[in-house]
């Protein structure tokens, strides 16, 4: 069962987290001589006419390149207990995706590399325990005519163990019919789902004319237009959280009815600065939503983040693309092995009696 979860967790984190085999993941990038000043009911109106429903039944490509290295380790100095969290992930990997509420018509093709370390060490005077496991290689994933295929050709190991190859290609026997299909999407709970319309709270500001100070206070939000694209920029970095301490000390005070003297922001942004400069080496995250006409082309989001001792080291980026393309899907699908569990073939009659 171990080595089973293994081999769906390449996928799931190949996949799950999503990006790009044969591409480089192409975060958008802009003129400073697009960047235009809109005012409130220029919001209201770009906004309002977001047809939000195309969304859920255009194609779509999420592209997601980068690596997350956390390291975290017990205080040397405490002899009570000693402990070791060591996690790194490098990704680059692709999926497209075409919903329908016919099945026939749901496509689903996702390919991409992976390599995935991970080591957690405890010991105490009455405890000790340890696991270490690791993953290499690329997989693939689509679904096609009712069916879902699997591609593994990769390593992993678990309990510190030395790495083993696995490759198969393989095709789930159950197919799913319309009725499957049909059952699943209706226990999809619409609560769960992400709100695809405008909060009217947040057209009821920009009518306000709340946008127009919200642009002022944040300098690091932009929109850019380039023909009828609409392509609304916001930027996070270290230095703009430093530079934005007092007015985000003061709003803050004023949203909890209090008042504070000069003296006392003075001393918390001191305290803060301290604290924010002894943690972030370096911060910078950037989220991208682009609007042509009356739809949605393109969410992009990029993240790097390095602490001061080392142990975090975050540098990932992720593009989400409507409308495009599907690829071409393997044209070797009809020879892959039909199985009736992911894997299967591939462990002991032990292992598979436990899965």
């Amino acid at each position: 069962m171990r080595k089973i979860f293994l081999l769906l967790t390449i996928l799931l984190l190949g996949f799950g987290l999503a990006a790009c085999g044969d591409e480089a993941v192409g975060f958008p990038e802009f003129d400073e001589d697009n960047v235009v000043e809109l005012s409130a009911q220029e919001m209201v109106t770009l906004f309002e006419s977001i047809d939000y429903t195309s969304v859920d039944s255009e194609s779509v490509r999420i592209t997601t390149k980068g690596h997350i290295f956390v390291k975290e380790e017990s205080d040397p100095e405490d002899t009570t207990y000693s402990s070791l969290d060591d996690f790194k992930l490098t990704i680059d990997a692709s999926i497209y995706a075409l919903m329908s509420e016919v099945i026939g018509d749901v496509r689903l093709h996702g390919e991409g590399t992976i390599d995935f370390n991970q080591v957690s060490e405890y010991s105490s005077e009455w405890y000790e325990d340890s696991s270490a496991n690791a993953m290499k290689g690329s997989a693939g994933i689509y679904f096609v005519e009712g069916y879902l295929y699997m591609m593994v050709d990769g390593e992993y190991a678990e309990n510190g163990d030395a790495l083993e190859e696995v490759s198969f290609k393989q095709k789930l026997n159950t197919e799913v019919t319309q009725t499957m299909w049909d059952e699943a999407m209706s226990e999809v709970d619409p609560e769960t789902q992400i709100d695809t319309t405008t909060p009217q709270e947040y057209i009821d500001m920009i009518e306000a004319g709340d946008f127009d100070e919200l642009m002022e206070a944040i300098p690091s939000l932009k929109v850019y237009q380039d023909g009828t694209t609409y392509s609304i920029v916001f930027t996070v970095t270290k230095q703009i959280v430093l530079d934005s301490m007092e007015d985000m000390i003061v709003a803050y005070a004023e949203a909890m009815g209090e008042t504070m003297t000069q003296a006392q922001i003075d001393e918390i942004i001191t305290e803060a600065e301290t604290e924010i400069n002894n943690m972030v080496d370096e911060l910078s995250f950037t989220y991208v939503i682009s609007i042509t006409g009356n739809r949605i082309t393109k969410v992009a989001e990029k993240l790097v983040f390095k602490s001061v001792d080392g142990n975090i080291d975050i540098n990932m980026t992720t593009v989400i693309d409507f409308g495009v393309d599907l690829p071409t899907f393997p044209n070797d699908l009809d020879t892959y092995d039909p199985v009736d569990q992911p894997g299967e073939g591939y462990f002991d009659d032990e292992e598979m009696a436990k899965s």
